[in-house]
C-alpha cells in the first residue's frame, strides 16, 4: 500500500458549549462554519463525519449527532453501543429510526429515499489539490439490513457512481466500506463508487439518506483504487477548543439568522478586528468612534434583534444601531468584572422589529473610559435575528466560558521545525516580562522544549526611558535576571544556556544571537520571539549572514514592541529578509485579574509558586500603576504559539488556563512531585 500524506483542518469546537433548549437543535447543529475546509494531499482526505458544515433536507429524518456529552434519544435503535469504538469519541445517525428490520413499514421519502439527494443531506467543504477519480470509503456501524446504505453526492450533484453505497459485511461493529449495489449484487460491487472531480478548487461532498438509522462515523476520499483503510483508518488529529460565545448564543433557536462582525466590512470604518477576528474594537489612541455597515440578507419579517457586546473593565462604550436611516436605538454595557467578559448582561435586545430584505444594518461605536486614562475599545462580536419571541431565550442562552477544563479538550505540543530565541525588556517602565520571562521558560521545559531554546536575553530597551528612574531601572535589571536563572535552575533542563542582559551585556547578547542566525537553515529555521524593543534584533541581524535571514521567522504580537526601537524600525527589521510571524495581541487572555493566578498561589510545588511570585512582583510594581490589580505574562503567549504548533495551528490567543493545564501536567507527572 502506498504511503499517503494526510492534511487534517483543525476543527474548532466545543461540545459542552452546544447547550441548547431544544433537542432537534442541540444535536443536529454543525460544529463547524462553512468558512472550514478539508483539504487533499497527496490524493488522499479524511473527514470525521461529525464535522459537517450544515444539513440540508431535514424536514423529515435529521442527522443527529452522539458523542460523550451528546446523546439523542429520538426513535434510536439503542441496543448496541457503538460510541466507545468510534473515532474521535463522536458519530452521527439519521433519525428517528422507524425502519429497523424487515418487517416495519417502508414509507418512501420518509424512512428510505433510493433517489439520493432527496433526505437528510450532510455537507462537508473539500478542498481539491489533484482533481481526478475519488474513491469514496466510508465507516458505518450497522445492525441489520435496514440501516445499511447511503448516497453520496458532489456539488448538489448525484451521479450514477455514488448512489447505494452498500454494507452487508461486519454487523454490530464499525466496518469500512467502499461497494455499491446494484440489481443483481445487492450487496455491492467493489470500487463502483467514487467521485470524479475535473478542477481544483473546494468543492461541495454531501452524504443523504437511503436508509434511516444508519451510523456514520468518518469517510475519506483517494485517488488510489488499491487503498484498504483498516481499523480507525488513519489517524484524525482534531482538537476541541472553545467554541465562541457568538457561536455558542446563535445556535440556540435553529431559525436564528445572524451578522457576525465577519460580515461587516473593516477599511475606513475605525474598526479593526481584534481576539483573530472575533470582535471588532476601536484603537483608542488613533479613533475614539467607529461605523459599520453591512446589507440584510434574509427574508423580510419581523424579528427580535439581539446586539452581542463585549463587557469591559475600563469604561463603558456605547453602540447605536441603525436600520437605513432610522436609528433602532443605543446600548451601554455595563462594567465588567475582568478585563473582558461576555454573556447575558452584556447584550441588547429589541424586540419585533420589522426588517425588509436589503435594509443597510449598521453600528456605530463609541468608546468610553472609566478614569479618563485606559479606554474600553467598543468590542462586538455581531447582532443575531431570532423569530419575535424568542429573543429573551437567545439572551438568556448560558454559557461556559472555560469548556477547555472539561475531559475531551486536550492541547496539542506540536513545535514547528527549528529552535527559538527569546528577546525581551523588562528595564523598561512596564514590569511585564518579570510573569513572561518565568511562564515562558517554565512552558517550555513543561513541554520538554527547552533544549530548543538557543538564545534568551532581557532588558532590551537599549537607550532607556525617562519614565523609569536609574535606580529603579538597575533593580529591573536584577529582577529580570533572577527571573531567568532561578525559574531555569528550579524548573531545571537549562544547564548549558546563559541568559544574558541585552543592555549591560549588548555585544555578547549580539553575537550570541547572530550565532543562533548564522546556525539556521532549511530544515533548522530559527524564530525569534520579539518580547521588547527590536534593536537587539536589528543588530544580530546586521552582524549576520545574509544568506541566513531567509530562515528566520519573527513572531511579534503588539505595535509597542515593534515600534520602540531606537536604531531600527519595524520595517528595518522586515528589510533584512526575515519572515514576520504576526499573532493578535496577547493581552487579550493574557493580562487578567490578578485572582485569576490564585491556582498558582495556592499550589504546594514551590516551583509554580516561583512563577506567581514574578507577575505578583510585577502586580506591586511602584514605576507604573496600569498593572495594579492584574496578572500579566502577555509575551509567553508567543511562546504558548510556538510550543502547540505556530503556524500550524498555534494557539493565536491562548488562555491562563492553557498555561495551567501544561504545567500542572509537567508538575504532576515529574519526578519530583
Amino acid at each position: 500500500m502506498k504511503t499517503k500524506t494526510l492534511f487534517i483542518l483543525t476543527t474548532v469546537l466545543s461540545a459542552t458549549s452546544l447547550v441548547l433548549n431544544a433537542q432537534k437543535s442541540e444535536f443536529t447543529q454543525p460544529v463547524v462554519g462553512e468558512e472550514n475546509n478539508y483539504e487533499e494531499k497527496e490524493g488522499l482526505v479524511i473527514i470525521e463525519a461529525e464535522y459537517f458544515y450544515k444539513q440540508s433536507n431535514y424536514e423529515k429524518r435529521q442527522w443527529y449527532r452522539t458523542s460523550k456529552l451528546e446523546s439523542p434519544q429520538l426513535g434510536q435503535d439503542v441496543e448496541e453501543n457503538p460510541l466507545n469504538s468510534a473515532s474521535n469519541n463522536a458519530y452521527i445517525e439519521i433519525l428517528p429510526d422507524t425502519r429497523i428490520n424487515h418487517s416495519d413499514k417502508l414509507i418512501h421519502g420518509e424512512n428510505f429515499s433510493n433517489d439520493p439527494g432527496k433526505a437528510a443531506i450532510v455537507h462537508y467543504k473539500v478542498k481539491i489539490n489533484n482533481p481526478g477519480r475519488y474513491y469514496i470509503w466510508a465507516r458505518a456501524f450497522s445492525t441489520g439490513s435496514e440501516d445499511n446504505s447511503i448516497h453520496v453526492g458532489l456539488n448538489n450533484e448525484w451521479p450514477v457512481h455514488g448512489q447505494r453505497m452498500q454494507w452487508c459485511e461486519g454487523k454490530n461493529k464499525w466496518t469500512w466500506e467502499s461497494k455499491q449495489r446494484t440489481k443483481d449484487v445487492h450487496c455491492g460491487v467493489p470500487n463502483k463508487i467514487y467521485l470524479n472531480i475535473e478542477k481544483s478548487g473546494i468543492h461541495d461532498i454531501q452524504f443523504s439518506m437511503r436508509e434511516d438509522g444508519f451510523v456514520f462515523d468518518k469517510f475519506l476520499m483517494t485517488n488510489d483504487i488499491d487503498y484498504i483503510p483498516k481499523e480507525q483508518g488513519t489517524a484524525v488529529s482534531a482538537s476541541l477548543p472553545v467554541t465562541t460565545y457568538f457561536q455558542t448564543i446563535s445556535s440556540t433557536v435553529l431559525e436564528n439568522k445572524t451578522l457576525p462582525v465577519d460580515d461587516f466590512p473593516i477599511g475606513e470604518t475605525g474598526f479593526y478586528r481584534d481576539a483573530d477576528g472575533k470582535w471588532l474594537a476601536i484603537e483608542p489612541e488613533k479613533n475614539k468612534e467607529a461605523q459599520t455597515t453591512t446589507t440584510f440578507n434574509f427574508k423580510s419579517a419581523n424579528y427580535d434583534i439581539l446586539l452581542v457586546a463585549v463587557g469591559e473593565n475600563d469604561g463603558r462604550s456605547k453602540f447605536t444601531i441603525r436600520i437605513n436611516d432610522k436609528e433602532l436605538g443605543s446600548y451601554s454595557p455595563p462594567l465588567a468584572k475582568k478585563i473582558f467578559e461576555e454573556g447575558k448582561n452584556y447584550n441588547a435586545l429589541w424586540e419585533n422589529v420589522s426588517l425588509k430584505k436589503g435594509d443597510k444594518i449598521s453600528v456605530k461605536s463609541i468608546i468610553g473610559s472609566e478614569d479618563g486614562k485606559e479606554w474600553a475599545r467598543g468590542r462586538w462580536s455581531g447582532i443575531i435575528f431570532t423569530p419575535v419571541g424568542k429573543g429573551k431565550e437567545v439572551q438568556q442562552t448560558p454559557f461556559d466560558p472555560s469548556p477547555e477544563e472539561t475531559e475531551i479538550t486536550k492541547l496539542t505540543i506540536k513545535p514547528p521545525m527549528g529552535r527559538i530565541a527569546i528577546v525581551a525588556d523588562g528595564n523598561s517602565p512596564d514590569p511585564d516580562d518579570l510573569g513572561g520571562t518565568a511562564v515562558s521558560i517554565a512552558l517550555l521545559r513543561a513541554s520538554g522544549l527547552e533544549n530548543r531554546l538557543v538564545h534568551y536575553s532581557h532588558s532590551c530597551d537599549l537607550a532607556g526611558d525617562n519614565r523609569i528612574s536609574e535606580a529603579a531601572e538597575k533593580e529591573r535589571h536584577a529582577l529580570m535576571q533572577a527571573a531567568c536563572d532561578v525559574t531555569a535552575r528550579r524548573w531545571g533542563g537549562f544547564d548549558g544556556l546563559t541568559f544574558l542582559d541585552a543592555k549591560w551585556q549588548k555585544e555578547k547578547t549580539v553575537k550570541d544571537l547572530s550565532a543562533a542566525i548564522n546556525a539556521s537553515s532549511k530544515e533548522d529555521p530559527l524564530w525569534i520571539i520579539e518580547a521588547g524593543e527590536p534593536d537587539i534584533i536589528g543588530m544580530a541581524l546586521a552582524a549576520s549572514k545574509k544568506s541566513k535571514h531567509k530562515y528566520v521567522k519573527v513572531i511579534t504580537h503588539h505595535p509597542a514592541n515593534d515600534d520602540a526601537g531606537d536604531f531600527y524600525t519595524w520595517q528595518q527589521i522586515l528589510d533584512f529578509g526575515v519572515e514576520e510571524v504576526r499573532i493578535p495581541d496577547q493581552n487579550t487572555n493574557l493580562k487578567v485579574a490578578l485572582p485569576e493566578w490564585d491556582w498558582a498561589k495556592n499550589h504546594p510545588d514551590p516551583r509554580v509558586q516561583w512563577v506567581w511570585i514574578q507577575g505578583k512582583i510585577a502586580e506591586v510594581d511602584d514605576v507604573v500603576t496600569f498593572q495594579k490589580g492584574k496578572w500579566d505574562c502577555s509575551d509567553a503567549g508567543m511562546v504558548l504559539y510556538w510550543i502547540t504548533g505556530a503556524t500550524n495551528g498555534g494557539l493565536t490567543l491562548g488562555t491562563v488556563n492553557d498555561i495551567k493545564k501544561i504545567l500542572l501536567y509537567f508538575i504532576e507527572n515529574s519526578k519530583d512531585h
